[in-house]
C-alpha cells in the first residue's frame, strides 16, 4: 500500500528509534538504501508521491529494477540558549 513519502519516512525514523532505545544505545547518525515502490497521483490540485518500502526483495523486483530511497538522519548539534 502506497503512502505519502513523509509518513513513510517518519515511520523508518520512529522504526530506527525503537530499535535503538530496545539495544540501549543512542543512534547519532544512520544511513539507509532501501527499495522503495513510488507513484506520483494529483490530489487536491497539487502533485503528491507516494511510497512505500518493498515489504521483501521480491517485491522490489516485480516491475523492473526497483527505485532507490537513500537516506542520513545525523544528530545536529544545538546551540545553547544564553
Amino acid at each position: 500500500m502506497l503512502r505519502e513519502l513523509a509518513t513513510v519516512l517518519a515511520d523508518l525514523q520512529q522504526g530506527l528509534q525503537a530499535a535503538a532505545l530496545r539495544a540501549g544505545v543512542q543512534v547519532t547518525q544512520a544511513e539507509m538504501t532501501l527499495p522503495v515502490d513510488t507513484a506520483l497521483t494529483l490530489r487536491q490540485g497539487g502533485c503528491v508521491l507516494l511510497a512505500d518500502v518493498a515489504r521483501s526483495y521480491a517485491d522490489a523486483d516485480w516491475r523492473g529494477p526497483p527505485c532507490r530511497l537513500q537516506l542520513t538522519w545525523q544528530q545536529l548539534p544545538t546551540e545553547t540558549l544564553p
